[in-house]
């Protein structure tokens, strides 16, 4: 009787173990479609953000192109965001996680890329040759550098990308802040970033499995881009005068 009862409690025991729990719910049809669910809408949105991210600085381009101007843009808030992205996207490719889960990083790094070249193009007074030089190289090392990093080192990457959003949106913030107005800043492209970003915490959750250093990353985006949007809709009227202005000005 008592050797029974031992072997019956020690079954009992068995049966409500962790890993046999979470072996029940693998087994439990409804708990493997909850995830599947998860899964699948992680992806829609990883291909949301992707698809949106060609549409992303789109509006910044053809706001510079179209004005002539780069007035009210931060170039440091310029420049920063290049190693920003080239971090995201070498830190990604080092761990080998799935191009849905970084493509946006690519597609916005063009883009960045893009406005920097208008920016040296349209910028004055203009931009010296020897600056041209000094940024590209800085740029290009800072890309080698990372891609070379140890193993055991690699995690600091999605940690850099913190000071490096800091670095590109305070700047641009602080100049919104004093001039009381965006200039040609555009904010739905801070609306989008600001989207991408809360989905981003999601996707990585879902898929990578809530690595804090990338969490933490688009937490900060997030809430920065959203500053950024909330300062446009406080100074927007401020904003179409100085845009107007410019414009007779060049007229």
């Amino acid at each position: 009787k008592k050797k029974g009862l031992r072997g019956h409690m020690k079954g009992v025991k068995t049966r409500l173990t962790p890993r046999n729990k979470r072996r029940e719910e693998a087994e439990d049809p409804l708990v493997e479609s909850e995830l599947t669910a998860t899964q699948v809408l992680s992806k829609l949105l990883g291909s949301m953000v992707v698809m949106g991210s060609f549409f992303l600085k789109m509006p910044q381009i053809l706001k510079i192109i179209a004005s002539g101007s780069v007035e009210g843009l931060s170039p440091e808030a310029v420049y920063y965001e290049l190693p920003l992205y080239s971090s995201g996207v070498i830190y990604h490719m080092l761990h080998g996680f799935p191009l849905s889960t970084y493509g946006e990083m690519v597609v916005v790094m063009i883009q960045n890329i893009t406005i920097v070249l208008l920016m040296w193009w349209y910028q004055q007074p203009p931009v010296q040759v020897r600056e041209i030089a000094t940024r590209t190289l800085q740029f290009v090392a800072i890309c080698l550098v990372q891609f070379n990093l140890p193993k055991r080192i690699r995690p600091v990457l999605s940690y850099v990308t913190v000071p490096l959003l800091i670095t590109s949106c305070f700047p641009q913030i602080m100049a919104n802040q004093l001039q009381g107005h965006t200039g040609t800043l555009a904010i739905s492209t801070c609306f989008l970033k600001t989207m991408g970003s809360a989905m981003r915490f999601f996707t990585t959750i879902a898929e990578i499995g809530g690595d804090l250093g990338l969490l933490t990353s688009y937490g900060t985006s997030a809430f920065l881009n959203g500053w950024m949007v909330v300062q446009g809709y406080r100074y927007q009227e401020k904003t179409r005068q100085v845009l107007e202005m410019a414009k007779k000005r060049r007229g």
